[in-house]
């Protein structure tokens, strides 16, 4: 019986760890030459994007649902902020 019981303990364990790695976030960004490349996994949402900052070209891919993650500047990921409506009352 307790054999048995520290199996399914374990088992549990090892479920919940390997369902946190599975989603945890990773951001990696690192240049090359002119370009800097950032590459992001998190939330449903994988993006490669790079810049050239010399001449200011990029490019972004996308995949899975991105539509919560704004892309920043330097290729961090950055959470979508939505404009709250203010309520106006009438003269």
């Amino acid at each position: 019986m307790r054999a048995l019981t520290k199996l399914a303990l374990g088992v549990g364990a090892l479920t919940l760890a390997l369902s946190a790695s599975a989603n945890a976030e990773y951001f990696n960004r690192y240049d090359d030459g002119n370009w800097t490349n950032a590459e992001y996994e998190g939330g449903g949402c994988h993006y490669y994007y790079s810049i050239n900052n010399q001449s200011g070209e990029s490019h972004v891919n996308r995949y899975g649902d991105c539509s919560n993650v704004v892309i920043g500047p330097d290729g961090r990921p950055m959470p979508v902020v939505q404009a709250v409506p203010v309520p106006v009352e009438p003269d």
